[in-house]
């Protein structure tokens, strides 16, 4: 749906002489991320606004969203599929922190988060086919990953000790983007040794 969108606009772009044919290829690419990544937003917005967890929106593009952009993780082989599988995730998201708000007081949980933290900062940033680095990206990534885990470390201990929900936010929003590495960790081995 995204990439056949993506076409539309890209042929109609090319027709009006506004882009060259020959960066037909990049502008279809770019378009079908920025349709994909515009249409999760609005869905997450919507899905905070009708359950009342406008704070969640907030939170995951203040934890969640940076996180994922320098730290990696899986990505999905179609934009259909992570359109899916991200909405299923921002779900999961709306009903913790609806129904348990006061989950980072749980000591387990706030283990789950330090190993969580542990994790993104061993395999961050992870590179793979969907998202090559360069030596020199992967470095500033690997910086920018670890200003980001003080910074989100920083608030969670704010948010706790103000006794704030944010703190639950924050803590899901941060599980799941190790998650999401470990997931594309595993994606590689499996690649690995499908081509071996």
């Amino acid at each position: 749906m995204f990439r056949h969108l993506a076409e539309d606009i890209a042929f109609l772009l090319i027709t009006h002489k506004i882009v060259k044919i020959e960066e037909r290829d990049v502008y279809v690419y770019g378009l079908e991320v920025l349709l994909l990544n515009g249409s999760l937003l609005l869905v997450y917005l919507l899905i905070s606004w009708l359950s009342g967890t406008m704070m969640n929106f907030f939170a995951y593009m203040m934890f969640f969203f940076p996180l994922r952009i320098f730290s990696g993780g899986y990505h999905a082989s179609t934009s259909e599929k992570c359109f899916v599988s991200s909405t299923i995730m921002y779900i999961v998201s709306v009903v913790i922190v609806k129904f348990l708000p006061d989950l980072y007081q749980d000591c387990y949980w706030t283990f789950t988060l330090i190993i969580s933290v542990i994790i993104i900062l061993i395999f961050s940033p992870l590179v793979n086919v969907s998202n090559p680095l360069n030596e020199t990206r992967q470095k500033r990534n690997r910086i920018i990953v670890l200003f980001l885990i003080l910074l989100d470390l920083g608030l969670f201990v704010m948010f706790s000790n103000f006794s704030m929900t944010m703190a639950t936010n924050e803590m899901i929003f941060i599980i799941l983007n190790s998650i999401l590495l470990i997931i594309g960790k595993m994606a590689q081995y499996i690649s690995n040794d499908e081509n071996q």
